[in-house]
């Protein structure tokens, strides 16, 4: 009896997990370049992270799963439509982790590299922080031509679960605490002062 229950328990969270049910939207997240300057050998970034996390993902974080937040920026040469960011020529990753501490009744947001650590009480102020912690990012182009034309590009990933094969598969088709964005590209520029 308790055998039946069981599968009959695993089939009707495999038809759902399929059919999409269980009303989570993912995150809208994405990034708006905003101008780039350029100063002894380094590019400074500044953009603004605009969207929200979703709700399962804040969820998640709230029962004690740590998510990491990933924004992958990549210098390229802009080439034209067919050809953009095919040539990678710096690459600079920007790498938290955000938790929730139940004792301050706030999400916790960690940065490695410059180590710093903030706070939020509220979910809707977690991409604002961000914003103001890694805002602007710092990219090395010492050693580029400045004649020639380039473009940035970035992709957002959260990572909050990972499930191993054969549970992975089910991620494939329903995964409400993961998020990745297509590529966003700014406008070409040249690296000139």
């Amino acid at each position: 009896m308790k055998m039946k229950r069981k599968t009959a328990t695993i089939v009707t969270v495999i038809l759902l997990v399929l059919l999409g049910a269980g009303g989570a939207c993912a995150e809208n997240l994405t990034i708006q370049f905003q101008r780039n300057t350029v100063s002894d050998g380094q590019i400074n970034v500044f953009f603004s992270l605009q969207g929200s996390i979703s709700y399962d993902t804040v969820d998640a974080i709230r029962n004690g799963i740590t998510a990491k937040l990933k924004i992958n920026f990549q210098l390229t040469r802009s080439e034209g439509f067919l050809s953009r960011g095919q040539d990678i020529l710096r690459e600079k990753v920007e790498e938290l982790t955000i938790s929730y501490d139940v004792w301050e009744n706030g999400f916790v947001i960690e940065n490695e590299e410059p180590r710093s650590v903030q706070q939020v009480k509220r979910a809707s102020n977690i991409v604002s922080k961000v914003n103001e912690m890694i805002s602007p990012t710092v990219i090395d182009a010492a050693s580029l031509s400045t004649d020639e034309e380039v473009s940035l590009r970035a992709k957002i990933y959260i990572q909050t679960i990972k499930l191993y094969p054969p549970f992975g598969i089910f991620l494939y088709f329903f995964d409400p605490w993961n998020y990745e964005s297509d590529w966003i590209y700014s406008s070409p520029f040249t690296l000139k002062k």
